[in-house]
C-alpha cells in the first residue's frame, strides 16, 4: 500500500530501503544488536544537568539503569523509562537522546532501565525487571534526589508494553504515587493479529513480519499469548492505570491494537488522551531532531507529564 510519508521520515526511509533485507530465519541476534547499537542516527542531544549510571538491586539480578536530571534545584518528579526494541534489541545507549528529550520536556528526572532481553530471557523476564525497577524507584526516589510522591512510567513500543504491565501489577503503595503513564505506540497484543498488520505490512522502521518475529522471541508458550502481564488487551484491571497519554503513528502494523487499547482504557474509566501523528511510522518518536513530529510527540507527552506532576496528591 502506498504511504503518504512525512517528508522527514521519507528521507530516512530511503536510506533504510538501500540496506540489505534482514533474513529472520538465519539472523545472528548478537550481531544484530551490535549493528543496532552502532547505527548512530544523529538524533538531537539535549544537555542535562547530570547523567549518572546506577544499579537497581533486587529481582533476578542487578538491573543497569541511567538517571537523567535536566536541572538542579528542588527535587524533581521521577519518570521510569522502558526502551523499545521488540524485547530483543536496543539498550540504554540507543535511547539516550530520547530520554534526555523526555527529561527536558517533562521537567523531571528520567530513570532508564536496561531490562533483560529475549530470546535468552523470555517472558516474564523483561516484565519482572520493569516491575522490580518501578518498585525500586518508588522506594529509592529520595535517595536519588527525587520527589518520592511524584512518580510516572513511560515506554516506547515493547517498552510501552512493559511500562503498562508494570503499572497494572505494581503494589498499592506504588500505584498511590504513580501520577502518569506515557506510552509511545505500545505493543499490546502478542497474537499480532490486528487489522493494520495487513494494512501496513511494511513500514520504514517495522514490518509485520519483524514484529511477529519479535513476539516469538519473547513469548515462548501458547498460553502466554493471553497472559495479562503481556497481553494488555486481556487485562481485567485496566481501571487501575493512572492518567495515560498514548502517541501512535499513522503507518504502523501495531496501530489497530494501540487504538483498541486506548478504547479499552476509556471504557474502563481511565483518563486517557490518545494522539495520532499522521505521515509517520512506528518508531518515529525516538528520532528527535530528525523527524519534526518526534519533537511534537515528546513535547506533548512532556506537557501531560508536567500537568500530572503539578496536581497535588
Amino acid at each position: 500500500m502506498d504511504m503518504a510519508l512525512d517528508a522527514d521520515i521519507a528521507a530516512i526511509a530511503e536510506i533504510i530501503a538501500r540496506r540489505p533485507r534482514l533474513d529472520l530465519a538465519n539472523v545472528d541476534i548478537p550481531a544484530l544488536r551490535a549493528a543496532v547499537n552502532a547505527a548512530g542516527w544523529p538524533t538531537e542531544r539535549t544537555e542535562m544537568a547530570s547523567v549518572e549510571d546506577v544499579s537497581i538491586a533486587g529481582g533476578a539480578r542487578a538491573i543497569p539503569a541511567r538517571l537523567y536530571k535536566p536541572r538542579g534545584g528542588k527535587r524533581l518528579p521521577l519518570l521510569v523509562f522502558c526502551h523499545g526494541g521488540g524485547f530483543v534489541l536496543c539498550s540504554l545507549e540507543t535511547h539516550d537522546n530520547f530520554c534526555r528529550a523526555l527529561a527536558k520536556a517533562g521537567d523531571c528526572a528520567v530513570l532508564s532501565i536496561d531490562y533483560r532481553l529475549a530470546p535468552e530471557h523470555k517472558f516474564p523476564a523483561a516484565y519482572e525487571d520493569a516491575l522490580a525497577a518501578l518498585e525500586w524507584a518508588a522506594a529509592n526516589a529520595s535517595a536519588l534526589g527525587c520527589d518520592p510522591e511524584r512518580l510516572a512510567l513511560a515506554g516506547d513500543s515493547a517498552g510501552g508494553n512493559l511500562a503498562a504491565a508494570a503499572s497494572l501489577h505494581a503494589s498499592p503503595d506504588v500505584r498511590r504515587i504513580l501520577r502518569h503513564l506515557l506510552l509511545f505506540y505500545p505493543a499490546a497484543d502478542p497474537t499480532a493479529s490486528g487489522q493494520t498488520y495487513k494494512t501496513f505490512p511494511q513500514t520504514p522502521f517495522l514490518s509485520a513480519e519483524m514484529m511477529r518475529w519479535y513476539w516469538r522471541q519473547y513469548v515462548g508458550q501458547p498460553e502466554e499469548l493471553t497472559d495479562p502481564r503481556v497481553a494488555l488487551l486481556r487485562s481485567a484491571d485496566l481501571a487501575k492505570l493512572p492518567q495515560t497519554t498514548v502517541a501512535m503513528a499513522e503507518f504502523d502494523p501495531l496501530r489497530s491494537e494501540v487504538e483498541s487499547f486506548c478504547m479499552a482504557l476509556a471504557e474502563a474509566g481511565v483518563d486517557v488522551e490518545a494522539r495520532r501523528y499522521d505521515g509517520v511510522s512506528h518508531g518515529f518518536a525516538s528520532m528527535v531532531g530528525l523527524i519534526g513530529k518526534a519533537r511534537q510527540a515528546i513535547d506533548h507527552g512532556g506537557a501531560r507529564l508536567r500537568g500530572a506532576f503539578a496536581v497535588r496528591g
